[in-house]
């Protein structure tokens, strides 16, 4: 439960980015189609050799989100949490199957997508 609780955690803060004003609002949802790699959270380079997180969106409005922890000891760690979503405007909203939910802000910028949270957290996914 611990577990679970901290990666719902690290999900809500990964889904805190509205990227910067020049990021392009969410047109469609079409847009986050996908598999999504973190890239960065407040500016800070994600994804080394440690700890890995991917997110993926599917057209059935369901999300999957993967976290690989301790690949440098040699015994990874793998969570996933499913849920689904919807998005209104550039407000993209999760709800987790334990029945948590999150709301943020989404921007487009080439292959980058970026969330932003109501304190105003950004993180970063790579296509």
């Amino acid at each position: 439960m611990t577990k679970h609780l901290l990666l719902c955690l690290l999900f809500l803060q990964s889904l805190s980015a509205c990227g910067s004003s020049s990021g392009n609002p969410l047109a469609s949802q079409d847009q986050l189609y996908g598999r999504w790699i973190q890239e960065s959270s407040n500016g800070v380079p994600l994804n080394t050799s440690d700890r890995y997180l991917t997110l993926t969106f599917m057209e059935d409005g369901t999300f999957e989100l993967v976290v690989v922890t301790g690949r440098l000891s040699g015994n990874p760690i793998t969570e996933t949490l499913k849920g689904t979503y919807f998005v209104s405007g550039s407000q993209l909203t999760t709800l987790f199957a334990d029945g948590a939910s999150n709301s943020v802000g989404v921007s487009f910028d080439g292959g980058r997508m970026t969330f932003k949270d109501a304190a105003g957290n950004t993180t970063t996914y790579l296509r």
